[in-house]
């Protein structure tokens, strides 16, 4: 549920980025791209995607026009309201980029972020979960991930539900500063006596906050955030978008343990092509019907080599969804096409191996328990609509795409087809009755 007092968001995006500028083609820091988004745009998507965000002000002081031009591109792709800030006073600090943007956002709540900063979906789930009332929060984790540089994060000290101080180099913090806020712009009446300072951070105009007794908190796993600052960390962002690339909330325990680690890998070599994930639907459908052709052939030697192209398949099917995430490219089509396509390729794949089964044993009853699996496969995809939404498959084996094509492969190694066939029919019919049985009393239409 979005939080919906909060639709609007504050994007800092002003600062030189002095120990990244020596970056290959380094314009502006906002500007560098990562598998061909660049940070600003990564900032502006997620924001709309998990936060629903509807108004957003971007603030920014160097290359203010080749940013600008960049976000003047955007705009015409996007269906939200943007406004970009100059910060005339940006080289003092980004503090002093902030009280510019304050004087525009009056009595009203809002997200404060840096274009610097990266946060996964458990990151935005985390904080949906909370109840934001009329005040001011920091988002923080209790510790720090090793990909994090513990001498560049900004510590802070949380006494019960409140920040008592904050900064790089307290004493005694217990938490760590995410780059992120919930900020009431009421609560800021008395920082423009900042303005003054020759030098002004975001963490000094903050200060006034905490000191007040007036900054609470959000506490969000530790490997959620990720704050880029260096070269080093660029290229260890790459690295951190594409852990998180996978859904891995249903992944069942082939995709999880086999398929994830493989297709990720090949992910990584491809993000750099011009490729969609509708692209790699495609390709890996074509791929399915291929291996279900293959394995109706008569021989050891077909069965075996079209279990390998349908495992192929399984392993690419998930490198769709991984460009998408990585890309920023998801959409709600993409992902229904691609279940629709996997339901032609299991057909492919189950007619082909119904066909192999009959081809040996010649006889009818091959062809009745080819259409009870099927049949199961069908409806099994079906209750997973609802099953995967209302049911935890955490303690236990979820029976999935990603292990029935494993069992498929394993039934083709030891060339025992017609109890393979047999065994798919089983377990997907006891599935679908499991599904059945456990949503009995938690639907309620």
């Amino acid at each position: 549920m979005k939080n919906k007092n909060v639709d609007t968001a504050v994007i800092l995006a002003a600062g030189r980025g002095e120990r990244i500028s020596n970056t290959a083609g380094f314009v502006a820091k906002p500007l560098i791209k990562i598998f061909d988004v660049s940070l600003i745009e990564r900032s502006i998507k997620n924001l709309i995607n998990n936060l629903n965000i509807k108004k957003i002000y971007i603030v920014t002081g160097f290359n203010h026009e080749e940013i600008n031009n960049h976000l003047a591109k955007l705009i015409n792709k996007l269906s939200i309201n943007i406004e970009v800030v100059f910060a005339k006073d940006w080289e003092k600090g980004n503090g002093a980029s902030f009280l510019t943007i304050l004087d525009k956002i009056n009595n009203q709540q809002f997200y404060l972020l840096m274009a610097d900063h990266l946060f996964n979906d458990e990151f935005y789930k985390t904080i949906l979960k909370y109840k934001i009332n009329n005040k001011s929060y920091l988002i923080i984790s209790r510790t720090l991930s090793s990909s994090n540089d513990f001498n560049d994060a900004t510590k802070v000290k949380v006494v019960e539900d409140k920040i008592s101080d904050i900064g790089k180099s307290i004493k005694d913090s217990n938490g760590f500063d995410t780059g992120l806020f919930i900020l009431s712009s009421n609560e800021f009446n008395n920082v423009n006596k900042l303005s003054v300072r020759k030098k002004l951070s975001l963490t000094e105009v903050i200060q006034e906050l905490v000191q007040q007794n007036k900054l609470y908190f959000i506490e969000v796993p530790e490997d959620s955030w990720f704050d880029i600052d260096t070269n080093e960390d660029l290229s260890n962002a790459k690295n951190y978008l594409l852990i998180n690339s996978s859904s891995k909330i249903n992944d069942g325990p082939i995709s999880k343990y086999i398929n994830r680690p493989i297709s990720k890998w090949i992910t990584s070599k491809i993000t750099d092509y011009p490729l969609t994930p509708n692209q790699i639907s495609i390709a890996v459908f074509f791929i399915s019907v291929f291996s279900g052709l293959i394995i109706s052939i008569e021989g050891y030697f077909f069965l075996l080599l079209g279990a390998l192209l349908a495992q192929l398949s399984s392993i690419l099917d998930g490198c769709d969804g991984e460009i998408a995430r990585l890309k920023l490219l998801e959409s709600k089509f993409g992902g229904w096409f691609d279940r629709v396509l996997d339901r032609y390729s299991d057909l492919f794949i189950f007619t082909g191996l119904t066909f192999h089964t009959y081809f040996i044993h010649k006889t009818l009853t091959v062809f009745l328990i080819g259409f009870i699996a099927v049949g199961g496969k069908i409806i099994l995809s079906y209750t997973a609509y609802v099953y995967d939404s209302i049911a935890s498959t955490r303690n236990s084996i979820r029976i999935g795409r990603d292990l029935i094509i494993f069992i498929i492969l394993i039934g083709a190694v030891l060339n025992i087809p017609y109890i393979t066939l047999v065994v798919l029919a089983f377990i997907m019919n006891a599935e679908v009755c499991k599904r059945l049985w456990i949503l009995k009393n938690k639907l309620d239409y």
